[in-house]
C-alpha cells in the first residue's frame, strides 16, 4: 500500500470512529430531572439588602456563580485578573453567612491548573458551581490553551467536605475533534438517577447550545443539542417538573434582541426550535429560576443596546408571558449610574426561600443581592 493510501486509509478509520462517537453521544437519554422543591413558609415583611463582595486583589472580575452549602452558607466563585483573558485570571471564591462575607482567596490558579491538568493553558474563564443529588459540591471552570473563547475546553473538581478543599481538575472530553469550543455559564441539572446535566455552549464556527450529560464521575455519557446556527449561546435550564423544562439563552443575531427559549417535554432528550421572548437581549447572559411555589424569575439586562440596566422579570405561565417587576441597576434606581455595565447575572433560591442574585457590578465587583417573594411581587 502507498503511503497515500495509507494516509486515505487511516483517515476512513477516524472518520469512522468519530461516527460512532458522535452517535453514541449525540443519543437522546431518558433520566428524569430532580423534581423542584415544594413551597415553604414565606414571611410577608418585604426583604432586600445588597452589598459588594470583597475584592482586594484583582482589578477586574466577572462571572459569578454561587451554591448553597448544607449549613445555609452561600459559597461563590468567579475569575479574577488584571483584565478578561488575562493569563494571571485565577478563580476566587468566598463565603456568605450571617449577613456578610469573607475576604476572598484564589482557589484555581492558571499555572495550577496547567500543572495538574498536564497541559499548557493560556488563560482560564467562567466558573460554574453545583450539587449534584448525593450532595458533592461541583465546580466546573473552562481553560483555554491555544486561541481566543472558541478554543476553549472545561475541567471539573469536586468536593466532598463543602468546598474546604477539592479533588484535581479534570478535563472534559465533550468532543472527538479536539475536544475545543465548549464553554460554561448556566448552573448544574440534578437528574433523578444521581448523575447530572451541565448546560454548555459552543462559540467555533456557529453559536448553538448542548446538554452534557455526566456520570457520577464527572464523565460525559451523552448530550443533546439545544439549538442550531449561530446566534444562541450560555442556556440556562429551568425544570418545571421530572420531565418538563424550559431553557433561556442569550441572543447574537440580528435586531430584534431578544432573550431567546426552548423547551422540553422528554427530560431533555428532545428540544423545541429556540424562539424570542419579549424580553430584549443586548448579546449578555441572562440568569433564571423557577421560585418554589411560584413564578419563574429571570435576570436580565433590559435593553437591546448596553448591559447598563438589569431587570427581574416575572412569568406566572412558564415563560409564555412576562412582566418586568424590579429593576436592580439603571436609571429608575440611580440616575448617573457609577459604571457602565452590570451583567452575568446567576440567581438562585435558598431553602429558606430567599432569593440571590449576583453579578458583575462595572467589572470591578461582584454584586450581591438577596430578597423575598414579599418583595419581589410587591408594589413598586
Amino acid at each position: 500500500m502507498t503511503g497515500r493510501l495509507r494516509w486515505i486509509a487511516l483517515g476512513a478509520i477516524v472518520l469512522v470512529f468519530a461516527a460512532l462517537y458522535v452517535h453514541a453521544i449525540d443519543a437522546p437519554r431518558a433520566v428524569r430531572f430532580v423534581p423542584p422543591r415544594t413551597a415553604g413558609p414565606s414571611s410577608s415583611t418585604p426583604l432586600y439588602n445588597s452589598q459588594l463582595i470583597p475584592n482586594s486583589t484583582t482589578a477586574s472580575v466577572h462571572s459569578a456563580t454561587a451554591v448553597e452549602l448544607a449549613d445555609g452558607t452561600l459559597r461563590a466563585f468567579w475569575y479574577g485578573g488584571t483584565r478578561e483573558g488575562a493569563s494571571d485570571v485565577s478563580i476566587y471564591t468566598s463565603t456568605y453567612s450571617g449577613g456578610a462575607w469573607t475576604q476572598e482567596s484564589a482557589l484555581v490558579g492558571r499555572e495550577d491548573a496547567q500543572r495538574q491538568l498536564h497541559r499548557y493553558l493560556r488563560k482560564l474563564g467562567n466558573p460554574v458551581a453545583g450539587r449534584d443529588p448525593r450532595g458533592r459540591v461541583w465546580l466546573f471552570y473552562v481553560s483555554v490553551s491555544v486561541g481566543g473563547w472558541a478554543g476553549s475546553a472545561i475541567n471539573a473538581m469536586v468536593s466532598e467536605d463543602e468546598g474546604k478543599t477539592w479533588s484535581a481538575p479534570r478535563r472534559l472530553i465533550s468532543s472527538p475533534f479536539f475536544n475545543i469550543s465548549t464553554l460554561v455559564k448556566g448552573p448544574l441539572v440534578q437528574l433523578a438517577d444521581g448523575t447530572v446535566a451541565l448546560p454548555v455552549y459552543h462559540e467555533m464556527i456557529g453559536k448553538f447550545g448542548e446538554l452534557l450529560h455526566l456520570d457520577a464521575d464527572g464523565r460525559v455519557i451523552g448530550k443533546t443539542r439545544l439549538s442550531w446556527g449561530d446566534t444562541s449561546l450560555q442556556p440556562v435550564i429551568v425544570p418545571r417538573s421530572e420531565t418538563d423544562a424550559v431553557a433561556f439563552m442569550r441572543y447574537a443575531g440580528p435586531p430584534p434582541a431578544r432573550v431567546l427559549v426552548t423547551r422540553t417535554g422528554d427530560a431533555g432528550a428532545h428540544w423545541t426550535a429556540p424562539e424570542k421572548t419579549a424580553l430584549p437581549n443586548p448579546n449578555s447572559a441572562v440568569g433564571g429560576v423557577l421560585l418554589a411555589g411560584g413564578p419563574v424569575v429571570l435576570a436580565f439586562n433590559d435593553t437591546e443596546a448596553d448591559r447598563e440596566s438589569l431587570s427581574l422579570a416575572l412569568s406566572s405561565d412558564f415563560g409564555n408571558s412576562w412582566r418586568v417587576a424590579r429593576q436592580l441597576e439603571g436609571a429608575s434606581v440611580l440616575p448617573r449610574a457609577p459604571v457602565a455595565e452590570y451583567s452575568y447575572p446567576w440567581i438562585m433560591q435558598d431553602r429558606a426561600g430567599n432569593v440571590h442574585v449576583l453579578y458583575t457590578w462595572g467589572r470591578s465587583r461582584i454584586k450581591h443581592v438577596v430578597f423575598n417573594r414579599a418583595w419581589l411581587e410587591g408594589a413598586r
